[in-house]
Formats: structure tokens, sequence, C-alpha cells
């Protein structure tokens, strides 16, 4: 009725709740089985499976420290002119 079409090779099912161990029915998008995983990332962040919503920020520190010590490097060996 709405007319969306979904990527199922990029979609992927995570759960969440007392139950998130648990094997549970496969599920079917578009005629293909959608894959669970214990972690996915979504904007930037690294969301993970478990009984409460966790996500995990690690990833983005590490990149954020890498670009703001690179920055400070070259900007410690500029040249004035």
């Amino acid at each position: 009725m709405l007319d969306f079409s979904f990527n199922t090779a990029k979609s992927v099912a995570l759960r969440i709740g007392p139950r998130f161990k648990h094997v549970c029915a496969p599920l079917v998008l578009a005629g293909a089985d959608i894959e669970y995983v214990h972690q996915t990332k979504y904007l930037g962040v690294l969301l993970k499976a478990s009984r409460q919503f966790k996500c995990s920020f690690d990833q983005a520190k590490i990149k954020f420290y890498r670009s703001f010590n690179a920055m400070c490097y070259r900007a410690k060996n500029a040249v004035p002119n």
C-alpha cells in the first residue's frame, strides 16, 4: 500500500529484553530471512543485544581522539609565517 522497498542484505534484527538470548523464529522480509545479530552500528553508535538497552561509544571515542591527536600534532609542528 505504501510501496516501500527494503534492502534485505543490509537489514538485521537485534533483540533487547529479558529473553534476548533465546532462539526465536526467523524473521522474513521481502522473502529473505533477516539475520539476528548481537550488535549493530546505527548512526555511528554501536547498539548491543542485552536485557536492557545498551549502546557503546567506544568506537566513536577512538575516532574522535585519533582525529584530535592528528590535528594537535600538525598544529604543534606548523611553522608560523
